[in-house]
């Protein structure tokens, strides 16, 4: 089965540090394969999930236009089935709260380490396998008026 995750990351070394994770732990399940794609920001991010269909999506909580959380009802706004996953250098109460008012799947804080990141995604994929019956809706292209909000989040 291939696993398509991708990393919004807007840090280039930490982006390649969670590409080589999910590759190094290749064999996890039998037959697994990762295509893992890497986008730097949300606007990277609208135009990958437009043409390709992710199982998960792994967001860093600071993106070049806006804060990962804020990011969430965008993607949403795309597609509203792939479990989203958030990441955090560092945690606070207000930042827990608003993380988790988005209905992410996880909260990773990247201190702990990755081991709790691929079990996540190892959570994800599992659960995909008892639904694969169910068929995920299909790509659509991002309304303008989504590209357009985008667009005044950016930072000058």
């Amino acid at each position: 089965m291939i696993r398509r995750i991708l990393i919004v990351e807007p840090n280039p070394k930490a982006a390649q540090d969670m590409f080589r994770t999910f590759h190094s732990q290749h064999g996890r399940f039998e037959g697994e394969r990762y295509e893992t794609e890497i986008a730097g920001s949300v606007a990277e991010a609208i135009e990958q999930v437009q043409t390709i269909s992710f199982h998960c999506i792994i967001m860093d909580i600071n993106l070049p236009e806006m804060k990962g959380y804020e990011a969430v009802s965008f993607l949403k706004t795309i597609d509203n089935v792939t479990p989203i996953i958030m990441t955090a250098d560092k945690n606070t109460l207000d930042l827990e709260t608003k993380v988790r008012e988005q209905d992410v799947y996880y909260y990773h804080i990247k201190a702990f380490g990755e081991d709790n990141l691929i079990s996540a995604v190892d959570n994800i994929f599992k659960e995909s396998e008892k639904l694969k019956g169910r068929k995920k809706p299909g790509i659509t292209s991002a309304k303008p008026v989504v590209l357009k909000q985008l667009r005044l989040f950016r930072k000058q």
